[in-house]
């Protein structure tokens, strides 16, 4: 999965000319919600004198927590609080459900505040099988069994993006796409859904993975091998003549079998 290493068309400008105010009000169906802590709900401040309270609010709040003055100053500043070509991290002012002032942290993908960032894909072959991805990821340091996805192209159809994702990752040629439902990869901190479709696979060639990809091998395996593989936790692959532990935990992977499930599609 290439989580948006294409320059996104949105031309963002640097960190320090980022207008955190303008850019809610451009997209405000992907980060303008500001919500109402009276019904509930996180409200996000956009007032410059409210925000100003609820910045000082914190500080103090984190300074009564042992912080110092200059790490209480950097931790409650509100706004755009680091960028690069993927990615906006935002810290908002915000007043939880109660009436409590405090800030919330969220990431953002560029290319997703115009559309869906990417897309996740169950590869089904004519037995019935599923393709999946044995990939080693950074973040875990270690080797995961996953299902191909990846990030939409500018521009780029979601089902052009599918399919593209699909070749790349695991030579699969497709057929019919079926769409089954969306998944919000981690809704505590990263700002975007994607969509999730079914796949049914025509032809199979070689794979040709982008440089920064690690995926070593892909398998087919049956339903009742993927419940032994989540119930056990992992599933043990040859790669390169090693005997070897791969996780079996992709959120995205339980998702999309359950949805393809419910459905009646597999």
């Amino acid at each position: 999965m290439k989580w948006l290493i294409f320059i996104t068309s949105l031309s963002f400008p640097l960190l320090a000319e980022i207008d955190y105010h303008k850019l809610l009000r451009q997209f405000p169906e992907t980060l303008g919600r500001h919500g109402c802590w009276k019904q509930d709900e996180i409200e996000i401040a956009t007032d410059p004198s409210e925000i100003k309270r609820i910045e000082k609010f914190n500080i103090q709040r984190l300074i009564r927590l042992g912080y110092s003055k200059e790490e209480a100053r950097s931790y409650s500043k509100i706004g755009v609080i680091a960028e690069d070509q993927y990615w906006i991290w935002l810290r908002d002012a915000v007043t939880f459900p109660g009436g409590v002032p405090g800030t919330y942290n969220r990431i953002v993908w560029k290319q997703g505040v115009s559309g869906r960032p990417g897309v996740v894909i169950l590869p089904v072959l004519s037995n019935g099988k599923v393709v999946v991805n044995i990939n080693f990821r950074h973040a875990t340091r270690s080797w995961e069994m996953e299902l191909p996805r990846g990030g939409r192209k500018a521009e780029e159809d979601i089902e052009v993006a599918a399919l593209r994702e699909l070749r790349e990752e695991t030579g699969c040629l497709g057929k019919q796409l079926v769409y089954l439902g969306d998944v919000a990869p981690e809704t505590g901190l990263v700002s975007g859904v994607m969509d999730v479709y079914l796949c049914k696979v025509k032809e199979q060639k070689p794979r040709h993975q982008d440089e920064s990809e690690a995926i070593a091998q892909n398998l087919e395996l049956t339903h009742k091998e993927l419940n032994e593989a989540f119930l056990k936790g992992y599933w043990i692959a040859d790669i390169k003549g090693v005997k070897t532990k791969i996780y079996c935990r992709d959120p995205f992977l339980s998702h999309a079998l359950n949805l393809a499930k419910l459905r009646k599609l597999i």
